[in-house]
């Protein structure tokens, strides 16, 4: 866990910083270097729990990858900042040390902020996971009209955690990043059923495996999730302080027959009910930590693997 007291402590060294510009400037550079040390230290702290949450299925393996490699661009940034310190600190030109010291209280602030957020998402529960039996009939991939007031009833605390927490983080940037999983068990679908006939359309092959037509069912699962979840956000968007400020980044995909928990069930069953779910991550990670994939149109642009 990232540590909130190293990160107030950061916060205490800027206003050091700040009280220097005016009357202390012999001191400037040693707070300097010794703010982005901080800095760094809990920039790796960050990278190894996002590592961590990965593993945990708590992010996104793709959304993990993106968020450590823009926090190990935040690391070089601090490297070059720390090296650049060396060389301030033999100069005498006061204007000189103001200037740096400026410019490198920019780079602390921005990476304080992201730390900050990052730190605050990784305290919420962002998995959650459901019975397909919760939202689809059996063989079904859309939720009729008698589950619907039960599927969103079941969506919602998780649309209610996301517009809290950006409720808390007022004026800065997200991007609201949500993956949904969809899962089956090995059941085969019928050959002369209305269901076989309406996945063989969606496919390119036509004469389809088991397995194949088991992982677009399980796709066109995940995507009846992840529109349910879009729409409610939509519904409630007048409760986010400023919904400009936020960006989506939505898609669905089908596991198929792959087990969801095979290091945690050591018994599944070919034909299986807890191997037929639907799992959903989501995450509200600052703009400048996931730069990639963005929309300002939810509903229209959400994605998956079709």
């Amino acid at each position: 866990m990232l540590r909130k007291s190293s990160l107030f402590g950061l916060a205490g060294v800027l206003l050091i910083l700040a009280g220097c510009a005016s009357s202390r400037v012999q001191n400037l550079t040693k707070a300097t270097h010794e703010a982005l040390s901080m800095v760094k230290q809990e920039t790796e702290r960050a990278i190894k729990l996002t590592e961590e949450k990965v593993k945990n299925s708590e992010v996104d393996a793709d959304i993990g990858q993106q968020i450590i490699e823009n926090l190990e661009s935040t690391q070089k940034k601090v490297d070059a900042q720390l090296v650049q310190v060396a060389a301030i600190e033999q100069s005498k030109n006061r204007e000189e040390i103001l200037q740096f010291a400026e410019r490198t209280n920019v780079v602390i602030q921005s990476a304080l902020t992201d730390l900050k957020s990052l730190n605050d998402l990784y305290d919420v529960a962002t998995f959650s996971q459901f019975e397909t039996a919760t939202f689809f009939p059996t063989g079904g991939y859309t939720i009729p009209p008698e589950k619907m007031d039960e599927a969103k009833l079941s969506m919602e605390p998780i649309v209610q955690r996301i517009i809290k927490f950006i409720g808390e983080h007022p004026n800065q940037r997200f991007v609201a990043a949500i993956v949904c999983y969809g899962f089956s068990d090995e059941t085969p679908v019928g050959k002369e059923s209305p269901l076989y006939k309406n996945l063989l359309e969606k496919m390119d092959n036509p004469a389809p495996s088991t397995a194949e037509m088991n992982k677009k069912l399980s796709e066109l699962r995940a995507k009846s999730i992840a529109k349910l979840l879009v729409d409610i956000i939509k519904v409630n968007e007048g409760l986010i302080p400023d919904p400009r400020l936020i960006n989506y980044d939505i898609k669905w995909l089908g596991k198929g027959e792959s087990l969801p928990y095979p290091d945690k069930i050591t018994d599944y069953k070919a034909v299986d009910k807890r191997r037929r779910m639907v799992s959903l991550i989501w995450n509200v990670l600052p703009g400048s930590l996931y730069i990639k994939n963005l929309t300002e149109e939810p509903v229209t642009k959400a994605k998956g693997s079709e």
